[in-house]
C-alpha cells in the first residue's frame, strides 16, 4: 500500500519465532522476505482492481476482489509496525517517539511528495484539472477526511483518491506508538479493548444518522479496525503460550484456505456483506501463518525474487498506479495521458515511474532516516550495508 508499509523487517528472529523462545537483544535483525511477498499480492490486487474492467465475465468477480488489497496492506502494516515498536521497547526498554516519527517521515513523505508534485506540474500545463483541496489534503495526510466532507468531486480528483488509505495509516502511526509508551504492561488488555471497540463502532455509526457522513467508508474511525486487529495479533504472538498454539494452528496453512473460502462465500451468497470482517481477521492471521512457517509452499513462493522485488517497490507502485490505471472504460477523450493510460503502455509507464521513485527517492531517504534515527532492528541488508560498512582511513 499502501502507505508506507515501513521498512520490510520484523523485530524478532525467524528461528526465535518458530521455536517459541524470545530473541536475545544481541541478535535482532529478523528480516523476513515473506512480508515482501505479501506486499506484492496486495499491490497487484489494487492494480488489478483499478484496471479497466475486463470483458471476461468469470474474471469480473475476481477483479472485484482486488479491492481487498488495501485491507491486506493494512494487515501487513499493523503487524509490522507494532512488532517493530515492541522490539524497540524490548531491546532499549523504551521507545523513541522522535526516532520513530522521523523514520516514518523519511519513509513515506518523499515519494508521496514527488508524486503530488508531478500531478501539480501536469495541472500547471493544463493536462490535469486538480481540485487543490484534494491535493493539499493528500499532502497533509487527511485525504480520507476531506472526502468525508462531501461537495462536488472533479474527475481528476481520482488521481489523489488513493491517498485516503495513506492517511488512515498515518493516523494509525500517530496513535500506536503513544499507546505502547503509555499503556506499558497493560498494552494487551488496552489494545484488545480498543480493537474490539473499533469492530463495534461501524455498526453503531450505520444506525446513528448524526455520526454519518459522505464517503464515511474511508473515515479513519470506520476502517482503522483492520490495523488495530492486526496490531493486537502482533502483541499476542509475543506471548509464548499463545505463540506456541498459533504455530500449531497455522502449521498446515489452513487459515489461508479458510480465509479465501469465506471471502468467496461472502461474495457469492451475501453480496460481500461480511468481507470487511473476514479481512480484519483472516488477512493478518494468513500473514502471520507464513511468518511462522516460511518453509511451506506459500512461504517459499512469497520469498522468490520476483515477489520480494515487487514487494519492496510496492509503495511506489501503489502511488503511481492511480495515474495510469482506470477503474472503468471511458471514452478515449477521458484519458488525459492518452496511450499512457491504456494497456499495455500503462503498465510500462507504471514500471518506469515506480522504479525511479523507489531507487532514486525511497531507498536514499530511508537510509537517511535510519542514519538520523537508527532503528532498534537493522532490517534489510541492502538498506544498511552502506551505512554500517567500514569507513576508509
Amino acid at each position: 500500500m499502501l502507505s508506507g508499509i515501513g521498512e520490510i523487517s520484523v523485530p524478532t528472529e525467524r528461528n526465535a519465532i518458530e521455536n517459541s523462545t524470545p530473541a536475545k537483544p544481541a541478535s535482532k535483525s529478523g528480516y523476513i522476505r515473506t512480508l515482501d511477498g505479501w506486499q506484492t499480492i496486495a499491490v497487484v490486487g489494487v492494480i488489478w482492481y483499478h484496471a479497466a474492467l475486463t470483458s471476461i465475465r468469470p474474471l469480473q468477480g475476481l477483479q472485484n476482489f482486488g479491492e481487498t488489497g488495501v485491507s491486506l496492506f493494512f494487515a501487513i502494516s499493523g503487524i509490522l509496525i507494532c512488532s517493530r515498536l515492541l522490539e524497540e521497547r524490548r531491546v532499549h526498554d523504551g521507545i523513541s517517539l522522535k526516532g520513530f516519527y522521523l523514520r516514518r517521515v523519511f519513509r513515506i513523505q518523499p515519494a508521496a511528495i514527488a508524486y503530488l508534485l508531478f500531478l501539480a506540474l501536469l495541472s500547471v500545463f493544463g493536462v490535469l484539472h486538480l481540485r487543490w483541496g484534494a491535493w493539499t489534503s493528500s499532502l497533509l495526510s487527511y485525504r480520507n477526511l476531506y472526502a468525508a466532507t462531501g461537495g462536488p468531486v472533479l474527475a481528476d480528483d481520482r488521481y489523489t483518491s488513493h491517498f485516503w488509505s495513506l492517511a488512515v495509516e498515518e493516523h494509525f502511526y500517530l496513535f500506536l506508538p503513544l499507546l505502547i509508551v503509555f499503556a506499558k504492561r497493560k498494552l494487551t488488555v488496552i489494545l484488545g479493548f480498543i480493537a474490539a471497540l473499533s469492530l463495534a463502532w461501524p455498526p453503531i455509526v450505520h444506525h446513528v444518522t448524526v455520526l454519518q457522513s459522505p464517503a464515511m467508508g474511508r473515515r479513519t474511525d470506520i476502517v482503522v479496525q483492520s490495523l488495530l486487529v492486526a496490531a493486537f495479533l502482533a502483541v499476542l504472538i509475543t506471548i509464548p503460550r499463545l505463540r506456541t498454539r498459533l504455530i500449531a494452528l497455522t502449521s498446515r496453512g489452513l487459515l489461508i484456505f479458510l480465509t479465501i473460502g469465506l471471502l468467496l462465500l461472502s461474495n457469492i451468497f451475501f453480496h460481500g456483506y461480511f468481507t470487511i470482517q473476514i479481512c480484519c481477521f483472516g488477512f493478518p492471521l494468513s500473514v502471520i501463518s507464513t511468518v511462522l512457517h516460511p518453509e511451506n509452499w506459500l512461504g517459499r513462493l512469497l520469498e522468490t525474487r520476483l515477489f520480494t522485488t515487487l514487494g519492496r517497490m510496492s509503495y511506489s507502485l501503489y502511488l503511481w498506479q492511480q495515474l495510469f490505471f482506470q477503474r472503468a472504460e471511458y471514452p478515449f477523450a477521458a484519458y488525459p495521458l492518452h496511450h499512457l493510460q491504456l494497456w499495455p503502455w500503462n503498465l510500462l509507464a507504471l514500471a518506469f515511474c515506480a522504479a525511479c521513485s523507489y531507487y532514486l527517492i525511497e531507498k536514499p531517504f530511508i537510509r537517511l532516516g535510519h542514519k538520523l534515527a537508527p532503528p532498534a532492528t537493522s532490517g534489510r541488508r541492502d538498506l544498511h550495508e552502506h551505512l554500517h560498512s567500514p569507513q576508509p582511513g
